[in-house]
């Protein structure tokens, strides 16, 4: 921290104000960032840095974090620290959704971890958006979503193994669905549906995410059929409901 925001922020804390400790920090933080002194995007100081700098203990800076989010001006991400809340991407939802074009034409660098590449037994669900057989051997694909290093969601991806058997190491090789489905011999598919819910993101998810098990994440369902009109792909996307905007493009 420069002086001047040191002088900001602990010179404004007083014991036995009538305002409990933890009341003050957030105040203070929130006045820094309304005030400018963090830019979107910019990490707040740690846990342990404000502990210091205030001179309270680690559990007072907590709930002055936890406070502070709520005000949705900064987000905690777990594992990682307490950030200035960026704008929204604007993640448009259309018949040629493309996760790497969709970031790219704003601007934004993406970024795609995997999570985990199994073969499941569909469930009815899975089933029926593929038009195949419960209990049919499907791709489960996870992965982890960024946008300019910022995550911004998780997916999962379901195709037929009978279908394409090599889905997953095609896959592996490009991080793209995409190019994975090209390089199983089908070059272009469109989306039929997609399905758009908000839920309190489950604990694996929150964890993943980095967010606490009461933020809201928004669950995309879609799913993507060939130029026949088959079913070859059924996803599930969560998105960090602060982080991301969900538009729907109806164009062709």
């Amino acid at each position: 921290m420069t002086e001047a925001r040191q002088q900001s922020t602990s010179a404004f804390v007083h014991r036995g104000s009538g305002t409990t400790l933890w009341r003050q920090i957030a105040a203070q933080l929130e006045q820094a960032v309304r005030r400018g002194d963090y830019k979107p995007g910019d990490q707040l100081p740690t846990e342990k840095a404000l502990a210091e700098e205030f001179r309270v203990n680690r559990h007072t800076v907590r709930q002055a974090m936890n406070a502070l989010s709520k005000t949705g001006l900064v987000s905690i991400e777990q594992g990682r620290g307490m950030f200035v809340v960026d704008s929204a991407l604007d993640y448009a939802l259309g018949p040629r959704t493309r996760f790497s074009d969709n970031l790219q034409s704003r601007q934004k660098r993406p970024g795609r971890e995997l999570l985990s590449a199994d073969q499941r037994h569909a469930e009815a669900d899975i089933a029926r958006a593929l038009a195949i057989p419960a209990g049919a051997l499907v791709w489960e694909i996870r992965t982890l979503n960024r946008a300019n290093d910022r995550i911004v969601g998780l997916s999962t991806h379901y195709v037929a193994v009978s279908r394409f058997p090599e889905f997953a190491d095609a896959f592996r090789r490009t991080l793209s669905i995409t190019a994975a489905l090209a390089a199983c011999g089908l070059n272009d598919y469109k989306r039929k549906t997609t399905r758009i819910t908000a839920r309190l993101a489950p604990t694996e998810d929150a964890r993943q995410l980095g967010i606490g098990r009461n933020r809201p994440v928004l669950q995309t369902e879609t799913v993507n059929i060939d130029e026949n009109g088959r079913p070859v792909e059924f996803g599930r996307a969560r998105f960090v409901a602060d982080h991301v905007t969900l538009t729907i493009d109806h164009g062709s």
